[in-house]
């Protein structure tokens, strides 16, 4: 007993999933001894690459000595850990795995964690759309998505919108200081994009997400809000783009014959043997001004700000969600040289390029390279937001045609967003969600 409180003394409570009493079976001795207890541990075991892993140790001793461990282990436990989740499932999302990865792998991981949940599987495209607009969130302490980064857009549209129109505010108004969210957020990465986990948890493996949730550590993020028409279009937390991004998108859509295959081969193909769509676009910035900042110095309710405009022909136009708060996001790693501020975040517009250079850039990103942002045919800005108009290269170009439909699309989080007249304009809101995540 004494062997093993040793080796559990090297284990922080803080990484403890949880302990239950079990009693050993034992061939043919327990017939005339009786069967030695035991008590299994079940804790988080952290390896490379930000992976985590749920390991055992087992405890022997008396019945009277497992009992008092376990229920020392469980005192300790922290206290702000969640009991029950709302959890949502979209079941066709990604590999079309996510009701077998929860009841085959997360379930028993809550469990082990006594957790409770009260689970809810999407049947159509928004679908959860609908549910948060009368889920009750205080009946919880943290709502999970097992999906990809499209099932939590519509989570986090849906309850930040009602956030809003329950507090009165008049959100469609980039002005207007958003109310954030208190309820925490985690996310079982299933979906054929996982930015968002990669951001908060390092990886897109979905036990590391899962103990992430059960320890209960959270994290407030920033969110980008996309106005289009003079409304509150989306909500973001990865990135936000036209041109090339959009177009990706749009094209890989067109071609769901190729199943899985088309989110490899159609942006391959486009990237390597198409001409890069060049538009014409005006983009103004909306730089902080340290002249005007707040008492606290965050400049959060400040409307002043230092404006620019830059107009020319362009591939595209993105912003990224990272921010000081949020440094894992995707391009995080490399737009941070560019952000001193916690309202700021960062826009860049894409000049023409040859195919090598702008496939060496994904890649620079991809390994966080500092110097991603570095390059000839880019120009980022430091920003607390921006607004876009999109032009078509022909004077009176066909209201059907594809560059039309094409100029009216955002790429946000991966989905497409239709936008009004080829105009929309992008903010950043401080500390809007909590992310359950390692901080």
């Amino acid at each position: 007993m004494f062997l093993w409180l040793a080796i559990l003394g090297s284990i922080e409570i803080c990484d403890v999933i949880g302990c239950h009493l079990c009693e050993e079976p034992g061939g043919i001795l327990p017939i005339f001894f009786g069967s030695a207890p035991y008590l299994v541990i079940k804790y988080i075991s952290k390896g490379k690459n930000y992976k985590w892993t749920a390991e055992n140790v087992h405890v022997t001793g008396s019945r009277e000595e497992c009992e008092a461990l376990r229920t020392k282990v469980n005192e300790k436990l922290e206290t702000e850990r969640p009991k029950k989740l709302g959890l949502f499932i979209n079941p066709i999302g990604g590999s079309q795995n996510s009701l077998n990865v929860y009841s085959k792998t997360i379930a028993p991981l809550f469990r082990a964690a006594n957790i409770v949940c009260d689970v809810m599987v999407s049947e159509r495209p928004k679908h959860i759309v609908d549910i948060m607009k009368s889920f009750d969130t205080t009946c919880v302490d943290g709502l999970v998505v097992v999906g990809g980064d499209g099932t939590l857009l519509e989570v986090i549209n849906g309850l930040l919108t009602r956030a809003q129109k329950e507090a009165g505010l008049d959100y469609d108004k980039p002005t207007c200081k958003l109310k954030p969210l208190e309820v925490p957020i985690g996310i079982i990465p299933t979906g054929t994009g996982n930015g968002t986990a990669k951001g908060l948890y390092g990886n897109t493996d979905v036990v590391t997400a899962a103990l992430h949730i059960i320890r209960g550590k959270t994290n407030r993020n920033n969110v980008q809000a996309v106005y289009s028409g003079g409304k509150l279009a989306s909500l973001s937390t990865i990135v936000i783009g036209c041109g090339l991004f959009s177009d990706l998108i749009y094209h890989t859509e067109r071609q769901r014959w190729l199943k899985k295959a088309r989110y490899v081969v159609v942006p391959l193909h486009l990237m390597l043997f198409k001409k890069q769509r060049l538009f014409d676009a005006k983009l103004t910035i909306f730089q902080r001004d340290s002249t005007a900042e707040d008492a606290d110095g965050t400049s959060e309710n400040s409307t002043t700000y230092e404006q620019k405009e830059v107009e020319g022909q362009c591939v595209s136009i993105t912003s990224s969600g990272a921010g000081l708060g949020y440094p894992c996001a995707p391009f995080g790693a490399s737009v941070m040289p560019f952000i001193k501020h916690p309202s700021e975040f960062v826009v860049a517009m894409y000049k023409q390029c040859g195919r090598f250079e702008f496939l060496g850039h994904l890649k620079s990103c991809a390994l966080e390279n500092l110097d991603a942002f570095q390059k000839d045919f880019l120009l980022p800005y430091t920003v607390r937001g921006y607004k876009v108009k999109i032009q078509c290269s022909d004077k009176s170009p066909d209201p059907e045609s594809e560059e039309v439909n094409i100029n009216n699309l955002l790429d946000v989080d991966g989905e497409l967003l239709d936008i009004v007249d080829g105009e929309y304009e992008v903010w950043n809101h401080r500390q809007l969600l909590r992310f359950y995540t390692s901080s």
